[in-house]
């Protein structure tokens, strides 16, 4: 089977959309030329110098949106919109040369409409409707009658008068219709399969968690053991060893195994029974502190600049386990970034706090934006990329969203909105 060559860009779907539209309308210029022949062949009387204009510029057009897809540049809704608008135009002029309004072929004014209607939303619909009604209307009262197929005193019968003002407003009504019942449907298929990517994306991300938290369970028990001989070594050392620049070091070990023991048994009690247990009803400001200190414990050579005060911060929070670890994985993320110094604000609404946390490094790469929380991607030379997509997994779990951005000025913000104390024991409890 011979296979064609891509001639637009197929991850753009507009540019699938233009590319039906391009293909319809070779096909209407192909007729319309048919039509052409076929009237010359029975000796029908036409406007043929008009009409032929028309078919060109229109020919003319529909090559330039061939060089455009096959060119593969950006399409827009806007692109549509001024095909749809050129359609309507030309579909006008033909119609005004071809009997006007008593055209039989006057209906397909809709089709503009329902190709509006299907693939854009909003102000395109109505202004596409606009502008074939206001077309339909113009072609009522002048136009070029077609001598073939009525004579004047038929144009000018009451009766005949009458049989196109009621189909002029047959067509007002009808495309009225259609512009609000289709587009209604369409926008409820648009929703539905917003709807089931969020719940693929979302399947998919907490099949990634289960087998995450079953791998952490796992691992947390594999290090237990060589840490407790790394331990007992460390302590035969001690007792061994009477210099004090060696005891220093060893107590420096010491300290870092017993950090490790600590998250390890952390991490086993994430995995289990305790995901959800372990959170307690704190003020927002009690809460922001005891994150920055469990988070300067572990990096005391960054500074963390507060930009506001704190003491206002007075609305309760559930301080989930799982969402603080994201948050001081988002701080260490920034630390990274800017390990001189780092910022963080808090604002406090109604219902929610957003946590900005600003750091001065090189900014975020289009990369880790696009793939942020949806699956694991790191920057770093030896960065598994868990940290980030683990944070957006458990926020987005109670509640809760991220931002990602670069900031004008350099470096990069990452906005943490998160509910308060109702919201986010309703979602505790349901889970």
């Amino acid at each position: 089977m011979i296979k064609l060559p891509l001639l637009f860009d197929r991850n753009n779907i507009q540019a699938h959309n233009l590319f039906r539209l391009f293909m319809l309308r070779n096909i209407l210029i192909a007729g319309a030329i048919a039509f052409i022949f076929y009237a010359l062949y029975n000796h029908i009387v036409l406007p043929f110098t008009s009409i032929e204009i028309i078919l060109s510029i229109l020919f003319f057009i529909n090559l330039i949106t061939g060089w455009r897809l096959y060119c593969k540049k950006t399409v827009t809704d806007k692109t549509l919109i001024w095909q749809l608008i050129i359609d309507v135009a030309t579909f006008t002029a033909i119609l005004y040369f071809t009997g006007g309004a008593s055209n039989p072929f006057g209906w397909f004014y809709l089709v503009p409409i329902f190709i509006t209607a299907t693939l854009l939303h909003g102000r395109a619909i109505w202004l596409i409707t606009a502008l074939s009604i206001i077309g339909y209307t113009t072609l009522v009262f002048f136009n070029q009658p077609l001598a073939n197929f009525s004579t004047h005193n038929m144009h000018n019968s009451d009766g005949f008068q009458q049989h196109v003002i009621g189909m002029w407003l047959g067509y007002i009504i009808t495309a009225l219709l259609v512009s609000y019942v289709v587009s209604r449907m369409a926008n409820s298929l648009r929703e539905q399969d917003n709807h089931l990517a969020k719940a693929r994306e979302k399947a998919l991300r907490d099949e990634r968690l289960v087998a995450l938290g079953t791998l952490a369970a796992g691992t947390a028990h594999e290090l237990g053991t060589p840490l407790s001989t790394i331990a007992i070594v460390v302590n035969e050392l001690q007792n061994l060893n009477e210099s004090a620049q060696s005891k220093k070091y060893l107590k420096i070990i010491r300290e870092q195994i017993d950090r490790c023991k600590l998250a390890l048994t952390t991490l086993s009690h994430s995995a289990g029974e305790e995901l959800m247990s372990g959170g307690q009803m704190l003020t927002v400001k009690q809460y922001i502190l005891n994150i920055i200190e469990q988070w300067q414990s572990q990096r005391p050579e960054t500074k963390l600049n507060l930009i506001n005060d704190l003491n206002k911060l007075d609305a309760k929070i559930l301080a989930e386990q799982t969402m603080t670890q994201a948050l001081i994985n988002i701080i260490n993320n920034a630390a990274d970034a800017s390990p001189e110094k780092i910022s963080l604000q808090v604002i406090q609404s109604n219902n929610e706090i957003t946590i900005s946390i600003m750091d001065d490094g090189p900014g975020l790469d289009a990369m880790i934006q696009h793939h942020a929380g949806k699956q694991t991607y790191s920057s770093k030379n030896q960065g598994l990329g868990l940290g980030l997509f683990l944070a957006h997994a458990s926020i987005e779990r109670l509640g809760g969203k991220i931002f990602l951005a670069n900031r004008a000025q350099g470096g990069a913000i990452v906005k943490v909105i998160l509910p308060l104390t109702e919201q986010l024991t309703e979602i505790n409890h349901v889970d």
